[in-house]
């Protein structure tokens, strides 16, 4: 958007950020001075043009990210570092453009026509750049306002201009317009001169012409009286004899007339045998086509009884072999069963004296156990020891016979345990002794195992049972629906040809209505103009009468 020098701008010398790089260039007849600005703060890059004359300004910013990739594809500018290359190519691009009434800076992808140059500054006097004196400010001021005269004097100077080509251009207008009336006023006063003389022209033909007719007329009238006068007699003869040339013409006309009733009627008659024969032979060829049809169709479903036949015979071979598989695998299940049943009841069997046989180790070891345990030891010190004082006084042998038990307990418990090992050495291996427990852990297990397998095996042939059983219920699905698609699709072709059959009779009896009725309205047409031709023949005899008459 333009902004007038001297407005205070939105954004401020800091947020463009640093003046980096300058030039000039021209649009429309106008020195604009455009300028690069780098804020590395914001990370953004600002154009700025300043026009010389009306003091416009325009700007367009970039951020870092979108000013980079600007030159993405330009091998020499890609480098961030060179950046009055990259002004220099922006400057060289943006263009002044109008949008919605409004002008605005836009960057275009081709250099403009403009070239852009190098301000060219003053080197004569030094740039201020400390502080400055009175009179340098004065200097200053007044050269701010012969700017802004300068520009004033130069508007106004545009602005005649402008306002004496519209005048120019107004008069020019003026003097075409008045020039094209006064040929336009030329040009209709011709054309109703040339229509004065055109009427007058036609009334003049017209008068000579009238004079004209009247004078035919009387030439005319006076040649009818003469010819009548003079023709009397001559024409009472030649009527005479026009009359009898007249009856010899009808009697002609009449013989031939008759002649043509004759033979007229003689056609008629021999349209119509010729017509009732093609009926006739129609009739016979129609009757032997629906025999045809009627005998093919005849064929078409004996053919098809037998191949649904077979169809029947297929299936009721394919039940009868399911039913036979079915039967053989029962069997086959029911024979494997029998023949594993001994097998089982031996195991069962044996697994029951291995349990008998442990139940009796078992009560073995135990007793053994209790011979071999130490007697509980009695407390005899306090209550306890003089409670029992007397039964110790008076029999003193039950301890040594303890001592002595507790001694031969000794051996008892080497000769128990060879007795025990002697007992026990039948169901041990020599050598090393063999955990129960062990054992019948092992057979637990592995009759455990076999049940498994057999419960898998019974779930297995449950699930055999159960597929082969869906497996023929879906065979029998299909080939129901199978049949049941044949014998649809056998009655549509059926209904199909009836309909074929029904539309081509429909066919044939319309086109026999249509051709009796062409030729019911031929003869209505013959007879019709019959009737015509007969009034206009009366009618002229009628004319012809009056006339002779007359």
């Amino acid at each position: 958007v333009a902004k007038m020098a001297g407005i205070a701008d939105d954004e401020t010398e800091e947020d463009r950020g640093e003046l980096k790089y300058q030039e000039s260039k021209q649009y429309n007849s106008e020195w604009f001075i455009c300028s690069a600005y780098d804020n590395p703060k914001n990370r953004r890059v600002t154009f700025e043009i300043y026009g010389l004359d009306t003091q416009d300004m325009y700007t367009k910013a970039w951020a870092y990210d979108a000013f980079d990739g600007l030159f993405r594809f330009n091998a020499e500018l890609m480098n961030p570092n060179r950046k009055e290359g990259r002004f220099h190519y922006i400057i060289e691009r943006l263009s002044i453009v109008t949008v919605n009434k409004k002008r605005e800076l836009k960057l275009l992808p081709e250099p403009t026509d403009e070239v852009p140059e190098l301000p060219v500054y003053e080197t004569n006097r030094k740039i201020p750049t400390g502080r400055m004196d009175l009179k340098e400010r004065q200097r200053l001021r007044e050269q701010m306002d012969m700017l802004d005269i300068r520009r004033a004097e130069n508007i106004a100077k545009k602005r005649q201009a402008t306002r004496q080509r519209v005048l120019q251009h107004l008069m020019r207008l003026k003097e075409e317009d008045k020039q094209k009336k006064a040929n336009v006023e030329l040009k209709i006063e011709e054309e109703r001169k040339l229509r004065y003389k055109m009427k007058e022209d036609n009334e003049r033909r017209e008068r000579e012409e009238e004079a004209k007719l009247d004078q035919m007329k009387k030439i005319r009238r006076k040649a009818v009286e003469v010819k009548e006068e003079r023709t009397e007699e001559q024409d009472e003869e030649e009527y005479r004899q026009l009359r009898a040339r007249w009856r010899l013409k009808d009697a002609e006309k009449a013989q031939l007339l008759a002649d043509l009733k004759a033979r007229k009627k003689r056609e008629r008659e021999e349209k119509l045998a010729d017509a009732k024969r093609r009926g006739d032979h129609a009739n016979e060829v129609q009757a032997r086509r629906e025999a045809a049809q009627e005998a093919r169709n005849i064929r078409v479903k004996k053919k098809e009884a037998s191949r649904i036949k077979a169809i029947l015979e297929v299936k009721q071979e394919r039940e009868r072999k399911s039913k036979l598989s079915k039967e053989r695998n029962n069997e086959y299940v029911q024979l494997v069963h029998m023949e594993r049943q001994p097998i089982f009841r031996d195991q069962l069997k044996r697994t029951e004296e291995r349990r008998l046989a442990a139940e009796a180790e078992q009560e073995a070891y135990s007793n053994y156990k209790d011979r071999r345990s130490i007697p509980k030891k009695v407390k005899m010190k306090g209550k306890a020891g003089s409670n029992k004082g007397s039964k110790d006084t008076a029999s003193p042998k039950p301890k040594s016979k303890a001592k002595a038990k507790s001694k031969g307990g000794d051996g008892t418990d080497t000769e128990g345990g060879v007795g025990t090992d002697g007992e026990a050495s039948p169901s041990k291996p020599a050598g090393k002794a063999i955990d129960p427990e062990k054992v019948l852990d092992a057979v637990e297990a592995k009759m455990r195992k076999e049940m498994e397998e057999e419960r898998k095996r019974e779930m297995k042939n449950k699930k055999r049972e159960k597929k082969i059983i869906e497996k023929t219920q879906a065979c029998i699905g299909k080939e129901n629906e199978h049949n049941a698609q044949v014998r649809e699709k056998f009655r549509q072709s059926v209904t199909l040809k009836e309909q074929a059959e029904a539309e081509r009779r429909i066919v044939l009896k319309q086109k026999q209505a249509e051709v009796q009725a062409a030729e019911e309205r031929k003869i209505a047409e013959r007879a019709r103009l019959q009737k015509v031709r007969e009034a206009n023949i009366h009618k002229r005899e009628l004319a012809r009468m009056a006339a002779l008459t007359a």
